[in-house]
């Protein structure tokens, strides 16, 4: 459960989006959605857990601050 749940959730679904080319897509709307559970992670152990290229560390830092932003400026995600 917990944190290793959600991160394996991630995994499966930017695995099963790949196939139909939306991988990148699917990478930012998961840590967007999984933000607040996200914080705190190590960007590239991240990546290499969910089996994408470390240079998604900067998509995965990128979607954190979106999600912050989203916070602060009260726009939640359904």
């Amino acid at each position: 459960g917990g944190l290793a749940a959600v991160i394996e959730e991630i995994r499966q679904a930017v695995h099963d989006a790949a196939l139909g080319k939306q991988k990148i897509a699917m990478f930012h709307f998961q840590v967007l959605k999984n933000a607040v559970a996200l914080e705190g992670v190590d960007p590239e152990s991240f990546c290499r857990d969910i089996g994408v290229p470390t240079t998604y560390q900067t998509e995965f830092r990128k979607m954190l601050s979106l999600a912050r932003v989203m916070r602060q400026q009260g726009v939640r995600l359904a």
